[in-house]
């Protein structure tokens, strides 16, 4: 079956399968929508992932829905994977990756290059894609069906499609599409730089030694909810740009993103088949496992890349130990945000509100920790707050929105666990800090369609608090008091975690020793901003290993190769 499309407006309609079905109940159809022009339903196949060199249901025949995590709504229909349909997907991986390494690196970049200019003729459909992972719109939408065995039209109907929310806003999703058709164009680039080296020998005037660069060969990757664009480009561009295959494992919560963007990236830009692949899998069906333990044990696989919580990350590290393979490993952050006495308050206050509340906090670099100088510090609490006051949280979909819903249940009751520990404990709730929101705005917003946590500012807090220990992934500041260096160092260090910090400061010398004694791979001096596709990206201690971007992005997915040759006629 296939869709045919009497109204432009429409994008997907999903006929949810009556068997085969998990956790779904008798639901028939949802779609997503945000506005006129190109629908991303044309770039979704139905129920299939790619896996044996084609767009294949999965083995068993099961699926499972994408739903929306504001309501529970069903928006399409995918595959449950398990580690069949990812065996065979390493296997035809290994096969193709051959052919792939053997072309040149102006091939694969010219390859890349053409993924990153479909990606950029589709920016509005995905990203009304990656806002419609958690939203669904009031709509009125005609559409047909075609039987293609029969070219008979059997179902034909208006439908009304009811309006709820979205945790990421319209201008998020679109700048993480423009950011991943960077990630692609910066890989393309770097395909044509990989180099080699020629070493003379300290001891020999005839031998000649070299130093080559050979690609890894085929990569496993596992990508998050949050980012599902950007995460997969970012890892997918540089394994492609240095010759090697890919097979994809995105998050249960987005997976059309993935399969929108493979999709691109095979049927539009020339990606030979089976060497990028994409299987999606449900996680209460143990698929999701299943998968990641191929990809962790199977001899072929070489490297595994991944983006996610420290406790997933550490396990699928000790799993690929056992194997002797490569990690690419992002986890979790705990950065703090500092801000000296010498800032200027203004510009702390604007980075602290984008760092700490962009995509409603649920970003592994946003500000977790904040500390203030203490000279300073009622001042520049009274105007973060204010700042925060203004957000307007609401619908992401709504351009006017600054703050959406978290993701799920889990993580709303999480938030609320935290903030509530922390005022037990002597935090200050100078705004927020109660229960999650119920009931209309002032706008006629209903709260209650989503899982809303109002933007939190708590002050008074300390170190020892869960809110500063944990990663809230959520919109709560939580602020501390420090006098000196000395003390804040100790501060901000006192965790497992060192993904990124922020240094707010007017001393061109306090700001290079803060940056140095700080325990994480990224610093933004006077700025809430560090990710970058020039510039590479990951942390140290529990927050990962292996580096993203940047211009050694390539050498991750390399095998460093000498060459040492005698040219004596001896």
């Amino acid at each position: 079956m296939t869709f045919r499309w009497c109204d432009t407006r429409c994008v997907r309609k999903w006929w949810l399968a009556k068997s085969n079905v998990l956790h779904t109940p008798s639901v028939k159809l949802s779609l997503s929508c945000s506005r006129m022009g190109p629908f991303w339903g044309q770039l979704v196949p139905e129920n299939k992932a790619f896996y044996s060199g084609r767009w294949e249901p999965s083995l068993s025949g099961k699926a499972f829905s994408v739903v929306n995590p504001a309501t529970g709504e069903h928006l399409g229909l995918v595959p449950a994977c398990s580690k069949n349909e990812c065996e065979i997907s390493v296997n035809v991986a290994s096969v193709s990756q051959k052919e792939w390494k053997s072309k040149t690196p102006g091939e694969r970049s010219s390859v890349i290059r053409k993924w990153a200019d479909t990606i950029r003729q589709n920016v509005d459909s995905l990203t009304d894609l990656i806002v419609a992972e958690n939203v669904r719109y009031s709509v009125m939408s005609v559409y047909t069906f075609l039987d293609t065995n029969t070219e008979n039209l059997f179902f034909d109907s208006m439908i009304t499609i009811y309006y709820h929310v979205s945790w990421k806003s319209s201008f998020d999703a679109r700048n993480e599409v423009l950011s991943g058709v960077s990630a692609l164009e910066w890989y393309a680039e770097e395909a044509k730089r990989v180099f080699g080296l020629y070493i003379p020998s300290l001891s020999s005037h005839s031998r000649r030694q070299l130093i080559a660069q050979q690609p890894i060969g085929v990569v496993g990757v596992i990508t998050p909810w949050n980012f599902p664009l950007s995460m997969v480009t970012r890892k997918v561009g540089a394994a492609l740009a240095s010759g090697c295959s890919v097979i994809i494992k995105p998050a249960e919560d987005t997976p059309l993103t993935s399969l929108a963007i493979t999709y691109l990236g095979i049927e539009k830009a020339g990606i030979p088949p089976g060497v990028l692949n994409v299987i999606t899998a449900a996680v209460d069906d143990n698929g999701a496992e299943e998968i990641g333990n191929v990809l962790c044990t199977h001899p072929i696989v070489r490297l595994i890349g991944f983006t996610g919580s420290t406790e997933v990350g550490t396990m699928l590290y000790a799993k690929a130990a056992n194997y002797g393979k490569r990690v690419l490993l992002e986890m979790g952050g705990n950065a703090p945000f500092i801000i000296f006495d010498s800032a200027n308050i203004e510009k702390a206050v604007t980075g602290a509100v984008g760092c700490k509340f962009r995509c409603s906090g649920q970003t592994c670099i946003s500000a977790n920790r904040i500390f203030v100088h203490d000279e300073i510090h009622d001042v520049f609490v009274n105007k973060l707050t204010e700042a925060v006051s203004r957000l307007h949280m609401g619908n992401g979909a709504n351009p006017n929105t600054n703050l959406g819903p978290v993701i799920n249940e889990k993580a709303l009751t999480k938030i609320e666990k935290l903030v509530n520990l922390a005022v037990e404990h002597g935090a200050h709730p100078l705004i927020g800090g109660h229960s999650r929101l119920k009931g209309k705005n002032s706008f006629g917003f209903d709260y209650s369609n989503g899982y809303f946590y109002p933007a939190t500012v708590l002050s008074n807090c300390h170190t020892k608090m869960a809110c500063m220990e944990e990663e809230v992934f959520g919109p709560v500041a939580s602020v501390c008091r420090f006098k000196n260096e000395e003390e804040l160092i100790e501060l901000a260090n006192a965790t497992p975690y060192g993904l990124a910090g922020y240094i707010y400061t007017e001393n061109i010398n306090q700001a290079w020793r803060i940056a140095d004694e700080l325990q994480v791979g990224m610093v933004g001096l006077n700025t809430g901003f560090v990710s970058t596709i020039e510039l590479p990206f990951g942390g140290i201690k529990n927050s990962g290993i292996g580096r993203e971007g940047g211009p050694n992005a390539l050498h991750e997915f390399m095998d460093i190769k000498t060459i040492t040759w005698d040219t004596s006629n001896n």
